[in-house]
């Protein structure tokens, strides 16, 4: 059985308690004139809230071999902290990781959030496991307006990042990067995944906001990677609506 973690906004009240509840209900984004479409090459960005000491989550993570097969669709293995208290820390848990997905619960206008959850382009929602509802929440976000990012390294190596226009666009976004591993393996020696050797696609492991966007046309100087490992790293660019959906995103891919 997933695992879910219920949460009440600040206000309301600030316990935390494990229960089992009802789906998260999405939120929509309207569609706006001059966004580009999936059909021009728009990346779909979907995010796994794991954690390695829940037992619900590892065949949420097998899946996502299944999503990279799929064009166009850069899954995200994204840890979260809360379950370490069951017996194992997670070796890539990020307080920052619970509280980005509390913040998609919050805009969804859940008050609940679970491991193994998926949520698509900041907007569609769906058990991690369920790979038929998963599925079509990945179909919904390929007909959903978006902007098509372009990158490019400048005379100095420096990545650039273009964003177009969006006529009509009323509201803030942020750009904002996110550096991941390849691929991880991690042997669980304590917790409900005691003795098992679980596998890892996409690990998100530093966020970094650098921009923030207001509808127009715009360009954007990547910060500084160092010596990154191509082989073994990646670095996704994200254009996300401050209410939670990903306008846009790109896949760095260097030079072969």
């Amino acid at each position: 059985m997933m695992k879910r973690m219920k949460y009440w906004l600040p206000g309301v009240n600030g316990a935390i308690m494990c229960l089992m509840a009802a789906f998260l209900a999405p939120a929509a984004l309207a569609q706006a004139p001059g966004a580009q479409t999936s059909g021009q090459q728009a990346l779909v960005v979907l995010e796994l809230f794991t954690s390695q000491g829940c037992s619900s989550c590892p065949p949420a993570d097998a899946l996502m071999k299944d999503w990279a097969k799929q064009p166009n669709v850069l899954p995200l293995s994204l840890h979260v902290d809360y379950w370490d208290y069951l017996g194992w820390r997670d070796t890539f848990g990020k307080k920052g990781h619970s509280i980005r997905q509390q913040d998609y619960a919050r805009n969804m206008g859940a008050r609940q959030i679970y491991t193994p959850q998926a949520v698509i382009d900041g907007e569609f929602e769906a058990i991690g496991s369920d790979r038929a509802t998963v599925a079509a929440m990945l179909e919904k976000a390929r007909q959903k307006q978006r902007l098509v990012l372009q990158a490019a390294r400048d005379g100095n190596g420096r990545w650039q990042v273009s964003v177009p226009a969006m006529a009509g666009w009323k509201g803030d976004a942020k750009v904002l990067l996110c550096r991941y591993d390849r691929h991880d393996e991690v042997k669980v020696e304590r917790g409900e995944n005691h003795g098992r050797t679980l596998e890892y696609l996409n690990v998100a492991r530093a966020w970094n906001t650098f921009g923030s966007w207001h509808g127009e046309a715009a360009s954007y100087t990547v910060p500084d990677l160092g010596n990154i490992d191509w082989r073994q790293e990646g670095v996704v660019v994200m254009l996300q609506s401050l209410k939670g959906p990903i306008l846009g995103a790109i896949d760095l891919q260097p030079a072969k």
